[in-house]
This record gives structure tokens, C-alpha cells and sequence, in this order.
């Protein structure tokens, strides 16, 4: 196992630890504060349940800890609230109008920084997944080369993210 994949999974597990203990206001600098109530914690269930441990979680046993735990998640919430992908995404239409072509990378052109491919139609040609109406968005995009991750959606009710550009998926798991 790489040093980075064991710093990667020492780092989510210590990011979902520091979630699930920050999820209530009732410790302040190592005392219990004197209004403390049992109810404001959530239970063991709800604190399971929130995205970026389940999230974690999903990415570290099915995924060998490849995927921007904090990314995903933020992907997941904006479809799941908004219905839609962040602000960070354009589709390969927007892209070519602002002066890109497949296999530039983004960070050569200023208006591209920091932004990723997202929202083009997945056509599911190979039929790995069910039938559906599918989009697709890239994970983990640097600004250079295009990788293999990607995140497939139909809305927020199905999400499947592919490490290895559409061979495999694994379904992403339902969150809060």
C-alpha cells in the first residue's frame, strides 16, 4: 500500500472523527457546558448518516480511498438541495465557448481555472448501470489532464462514481 493512500485514509478517518465530534455545541474547550442536554446530541444513527462519514466511509471500502471525500460531498448536497451540480462545473458546450478543446487542460485558459467538466449527457452505452436519463461530472480535476473518476447522477436519486472511466461503478450511498 502507497504512503499516499495510508495518509489519505489516516486523514479521512481523522476528518470524520473530528465531524461526528464537532456535530454539537454542547462541549466548549474541554467542559461540559452547565445547559447541557441529552437531546441536543444527535443519536449514533443520525451522526452515521452524515454525508462525509458515510462518505468516508463509501470512499475508503469501495473505492480505496481515490476520491476527495470533501468534493463528493459537496456534489452530493448541491444535487441533493439544489438539484443541481456547484457553481465549479461546465458543461464541454460552455468549455468550448470559452476557448477550450478536448484534451487542453483547463488551467491554460483563465476563464477555466479552478472549474471541472460536469453536466453533459452519460449515454450508459454499455448498460452497467439501469436504465435511465444520466448525467456525468468529473472527480478530482486538477486543472491538467482529464482522469478516469467520475461521478454519474440521474438527479439526487441515483449517483454512481466510476475510478477507472466507466469499466466498474459503485453506487454512492444515501446520506444526510
Amino acid at each position: 500500500m502507497s504512503q499516499s493512500i495510508i495518509f489519505n485514509r489516516i486523514f479521512l478517518i481523522f476528518i470524520s472523527l473530528f465531524i461526528f465530534f464537532n456535530m454539537s455545541s454542547t462541549y466548549a474547550m474541554g467542559r461540559v457546558q452547565s445547559d447541557f442536554d441529552e437531546s441536543d446530541l444527535p443519536s449514533l444513527e443520525e451522526a452515521n448518516q452524515r454525508c462525509e462519514v458515510v462518505l468516508a466511509i463509501f470512499n475508503l471500502e469501495k473505492l480505496d480511498g481515490l476520491i476527495n471525500v470533501i468534493e463528493l460531498s459537496g456534489i452530493v448536497r448541491s444535487l441533493r438541495d439544489e438539484n443541481k451540480l456547484p457553481a465549479k462545473f461546465v458543461t464541454k458546450n460552455q468549455a468550448r465557448e470559452l476557448g477550450w478543446y478536448p484534451g487542453q487542460p483547463f488551467n491554460e485558459i483563465a476563464k477555466l481555472r479552478g472549474k471541472s467538466i460536469g453536466g453533459d449527457h452519460f449515454g450508459n452505452y454499455e448498460r452497467r448501470l439501469p436504465e435511465g436519463n444520466y448525467r456525468e461530472a468529473d472527480l478530482d480535476y486538477l486543472g491538467l489532464k482529464r482522469n478516469a473518476k467520475r461521478l454519474v447522477y440521474q438527479g439526487h436519486e441515483a449517483m454512481y462514481v466510476t475510478i477507472d472511466h466507466y469499466k466498474s461503478f459503485e453506487q454512492v450511498p444515501v446520506c444526510h
